[in-house]
């Protein structure tokens, strides 16, 4: 069973230009030294430099092709958003539309904003929940990814629910 989520033809616009910004972040100098990249991947043993950097070597690229793709499954699940056009265009750009998303994608569409989530918090210098500050504008797509999350983890287990309930 899909899960459906409502979501505005700005907020699609939005998205799919930050699943672009993420699609060219790690597609860049994996080794580089953006803090962004090392939220992405981070050191698997903090206390040991050597076997950190053994593990790295091993995973970093498989992880992060594996975010590539999650990021991909979920521009072609918002592909309806892609016109070309920054502006509405002449739709209501506050007008819900349905975005069906496939079982098998839901895992890529969490772990996509999930990524997404934590560049955003890199780049505001978010590391705990304490400095985050709600009024400062700043952090209005940082929350705003927080609840899509949140909304398709809902989704997600009411689905699930549903499925166990009629089987």
């Amino acid at each position: 069973m899909s899960v459906s989520i409502s979501i505005a033809w700005i907020e699609g616009r939005n998205l799919l230009h930050l699943i672009d910004e993420f699609l060219e972040l790690v597609a860049g100098p994996r080794m580089s030294a953006d803090p962004a990249l090392a939220r992405l991947a981070p050191v698997a043993y903090p206390d040991d430099d050597a076997a950190a950097a053994e593990f790295r070597r091993g995973t970093r690229d498989e992880l992060f092709d594996r975010r590539r793709e999650d990021a991909l499954v979920m521009r072609r699940d918002l592909v309806e958003f892609d016109d070309g056009d920054d502006d509405a265009g002449g739709r209501d750009a506050l007008a819900p539309h349905e975005v069906d998303i496939a079982p098998a994608h839901v895992d890529p569409w969490m772990r996509t904003l999930t990524a997404i989530r934590l560049v955003v918090a890199s780049r505001l210098g978010v590391d705990h929940d304490d400095r985050h500050d709600p009024e400062d504008p700043r952090f209005h797509v940082y929350d705003w990814l927080g609840y899509r999350l949140d909304d398709l983890i809902q989704r997600a287990d009411d689905a699930d629910d549903e499925a166990a309930s009629t089987a």
